[in-house]
């Protein structure tokens, strides 16, 4: 089978595993945030399940193909909450539970693709649950949800969960560039870092320009630490107050600039697309502190992600930054 799905290699070979043996299950839970792709998956679950192909599946030329691709295929069911709490009402899983006891019009599946199931309340979670105990043989249900903690065990427990993770760097580069010509690879590493390989946050930021602040300002960040004065970090920072998830991408770009200047002498390629900047670094900081500047990194995204006192976190970061490169 060819399900068309970058990275996350052993959740595909896991999905195709279960298709191609006839074994899946009437329920899947797709997990992770919003970007890594829950929807694009599950249409291409469901894709697989409607083709009428006696070759390869999915085909994507078939009549049943064509209308998955088109969005209009009679037997796929497609509802998505808000995600807010208690936004997924058990009105519209009894609206569920009343259609999936008619049979598939063309297709030898039904299948329900309900989005944001983090928003499910107790009542709409408990109707569902009775449907998985006892569901009609061709139903099958793809769910997406932010965290699978959301959901009850009882409902977890008649599942199938793949938990979505971010895809590689490069790879992810490379398809974001093989999609739109215009766009520049180092910036698409960039946006990959700054998001930790979230494509749709990275195309997000790509599109609305929001990636080429997070540069500047990780650029900021790096001039300042070559800086004598310790407040220039901390005058760069103060453009994060109030804005946490732009101080972790930027983090992240940071990181790809302080990784270019501790390969700078061994002629690697630069991803971040500052070359000069990655060279004053590399003279100036030294490749024994870069490593340990990137490795404070880690631990100030992964501080900075726990932490509600963005105050308290944007001291931390000029501190810890520059006590890493022994100041």
């Amino acid at each position: 089978m060819s399900i068309n799905f970058i990275s996350n290699e052993k959740n595909i070979e896991q999905l195709s595993f279960l298709l191609e043996s006839g074994r899946l299950p009437h329920a899947i839970i797709i997990e992770g945030e919003e970007g890594l792709g829950k929807r694009a998956l599950a249409k291409e679950l469901a894709l697989y399940l409607m083709c009428r192909s006696d070759g390869e599946k999915p085909c994507r030329q078939c009549p049943q193909c064509h209308k998955v691709l088109n969005g209009y295929h009679p037997d796929i069911y497609e509802f998505s909450a808000t995600g807010a709490p208690s936004s997924f009402k058990v009105d519209e899983v009894r609206k569920i539970i009343e259609d999936s006891y008619v049979r598939p019009n063309e297709a030898d599946y039904k299948v329900y693709i309900l989005g944001n199931c983090q928003g499910m309340n107790l009542s709409a979670q408990n109707a569902i649950l009775k449907l998985l105990e006892e569901p009609p043989s061709y139903v099958v249900f793809i769910l997406t949800v932010s965290n699978k903690t959301a959901l009850l065990d009882t409902v977890l427990s008649r599942s199938v969960v793949i938990s979505l993770e971010g895809v590689d760097i490069q790879k992810g580069a490379d398809y974001i560039v093989s999609q739109n010509e215009e766009l520049d690879r180092a910036d698409a590493v960039n946006a990959l870092s700054a998001w930790h390989g979230n494509i749709g946050k990275a195309l997000d930021s790509l599109e609305d320009g929001k990636l080429s602040k997070i540069n500047d300002l990780a650029c900021d960040m790096a001039r300042a630490l070559l800086s004598e004065n310790e407040y220039e970090l901390l005058k760069v920072c103060s453009a994060f107050d109030r804005d946490r998830p732009t101080l972790i991408a930027a983090l992240e770009v940071l990181k790809v600039i302080l990784r270019d200047a501790a390969v700078y002498s061994s002629n690697a390629d630069i991803m971040s697309n500052q070359k000069e900047l990655a060279k004053e670094l590399c003279v100036n900081i030294g490749r024994a502190r870069l490593i340990a500047m990137i490795s404070k990194c880690d631990g100030l995204k992964e501080y900075a992600e726990r932490n509600g006192n963005n105050s308290l976190l944007i001291t931390k970061v000029c501190y810890e930054l520059r006590r890493s490169q022994g100041r």
